[in-house]
């Protein structure tokens, strides 16, 4: 796990660290970053990558959270329909390096940043929040994850645009909305 204070200066050379290794994922394969390669690439010293993160898989989870917050912040507004579309349109997009990501197999540290999100934007929200919206976030995620995972493996024929409309398709928005979107009670 990540251990980022909140003080100016680790939260600046956290952002380094992060926007490093966005940069470094945009061109070489998840498995071949080294810490050396972030943290050249950043400007920090060795001692503060690791005392900030303690290694790859952290910096991978604090950037994913980071990009799924400005994801969610983004689209939460929208019906889930709605949102679905544009989300995946964004988690899709190849700066993000999402398929490099799934195709290292280490989909499980996208999925833990995910639902974190999810969940905090419907808890924030005051939403009616139980298990069953818990499982739902999960299902949804794990359609996420499995669609650009098969999307990379199928070779990326569909447009992004067409993979929204699968992932549509795939889910009953209805329902889904009437469980996430429930008030909380008194």
């Amino acid at each position: 796990m990540y251990h980022i204070k909140n003080d100016k200066r680790c939260l600046k050379s956290a952002a380094r660290i992060g926007e490093a290794f966005r940069t470094i994922l945009a061109s070489k394969q998840l498995s071949e970053i080294t810490v050396t390669d972030i943290q050249k690439a950043s400007g920090v010293g060795r001692s503060t990558f690791y005392r900030l993160f303690d290694n790859i898989d952290d910096v991978l989870l604090y950037v994913a959270e980071e990009e799924f917050h400005g994801l969610i912040t983004l689209y939460k507004d929208l019906s889930w329909s709605g949102f679905t579309e544009h989300f995946i349109c964004g988690i899709m997009s190849e700066s993000r390096g999402l398929v490099n990501i799934a195709s290292s197999g280490k989909t499980h540290l996208i999925s833990k940043a995910l639902r974190i999100n999810l969940t905090q934007a419907a808890e924030t929200d005051n939403y009616e929040f139980d298990n069953l919206s818990r499982y739902m976030i999960a299902m949804f995620v794990g359609g996420c994850i499995s669609l650009v995972t098969a999307w990379d493996e199928n070779g990326r024929k569909e447009s992004i645009d067409e993979l929204a409309r699968l992932m549509q398709q795939a889910f009953n928005y209805g329902k889904i909305e009437q469980i996430l979107r429930r008030p909380a009670q008194a």
